[in-house]
């Protein structure tokens, strides 16, 4: 019998989500575990390529990008189906891209992001935003990414986690490029705890050891657990329950919170060696990239069908 064939569509965008229009070469590339089943240069943002269709796990394809001056993309699994076209969505950035940071004002679109950056005790909280991100672009864009993957995430209820029932108080002298720390209240322990049950998130063993804290500022974690849904840049809920605080929400309600850490692992594990094999550049042992963090949790939506698409309020060119 003739071997059946799918269609896998390949469509390129920049780092504004915005179809790819840029002048450079692309070059395509399709691969199995083993071999390159297709390369193709292109000069646009979408290229169908016809692939075999065989049984899994033989049909996990990774799908891979690069273009000079550009940072490599790529996606996997990408699964052919026989006589049916599969969207493959990367998204191109250059090398020497930087993020564009919204206004304070425009986040009145995201209330849910607006409170968490609001909360606190300063009485001017648009003045505190703006210091920092004049003063670490990559870490508010650290925040407002990993904060965005938050308020994407959906709790037993339904609610998300940046729902006004949970109080965050985002500690900004302790922002990091990968990562953001804030108290949060202590109720949200138990509820990201009972996502295990139904194989939502997966607890991590030892916390302590790879999230130490801060010394002089935030203790060992005490619990922690990842969520499971994508192959990449699952939300991570670290907790440090040794560190406690009364908090103040906005009505002046008092909130006993504990320390959160939350932030994003590039992979879910090494079964994506799909792409550790031929992303190189994300591999160089330095800390987790905000852009990388950025770029492929757009991907990893788009690849699940995500509804709606993952759009935090920063941009990147």
């Amino acid at each position: 019998m003739p071997e059946q064939t799918g269609t896998i569509r390949i469509r390129l965008f920049d780092g504004a989500r915005e179809p790819y229009s840029g002048k450079a070469s692309v070059l395509v590339r399709v691969r199995d575990r083993t071999r390159e089943l297709a390369s193709k240069s292109i000069a646009g943002s979408t290229v169908r390529l016809t692939l075999p269709v065989r049984e899994p796990p033989n049909n996990f394809y990774s799908v891979i990008v690069h273009a000079d001056g550009f940072r490599d993309a790529g996606v996997y699994p990408v699964e052919p189906r026989a006589g049916q076209i599969v969207d493959a969505d990367l998204m191109l950035v250059r090398n020497d891209a930087v993020f564009h940071l919204p206004k304070y004002r425009s986040l009145e679109n995201d209330p849910l992001l607006r409170q968490l950056v609001a909360n606190g005790r300063s009485k001017r909280p648009a003045a505190r935003y703006q210091r920092a991100a004049d003063r670490s672009p990559a870490s508010v864009a650290a925040l407002l990414t990993i904060g965005t993957a938050v308020r994407d995430f959906r709790l037993a209820d339904g609610k998300s986690p940046l729902d006004a029932s949970y109080y965050w108080e985002v500690r900004w002298n302790l922002l990091q490029p990968d990562r953001f720390w804030a108290w949060v209240d202590k109720r949200l322990v138990d509820e990201i705890k009972n996502l295990q049950a139904v194989g939502a998130v997966a607890e991590e063993q030892d916390p302590a050891h790879w999230h130490p804290g801060i010394p002089g500022r935030v203790k060992p974690a005490t619990r922690s657990w990842k969520q499971v849904r994508f192959d990449v840049s699952n939300v991570q809920f670290t907790f440090h329950e040794q560190d406690t605080k009364t908090c103040k929400d906005a009505d002046g309600r008092s909130v006993e919170c504990v320390v959160v850490e939350p932030d994003m692992d590039l992979y879910r594990d090494l079964g994506a060696h799909g792409l550790l094999e031929v992303v190189p550049n994300l591999l160089t042992g330095n800390k987790t990239n905000a852009l990388d963090i950025y770029r492929l949790r757009w991907m990893a939506t788009r690849q699940e069908g995500v509804q709606p698409d993952f759009a935090p309020p920063v941009t990147v060119a």
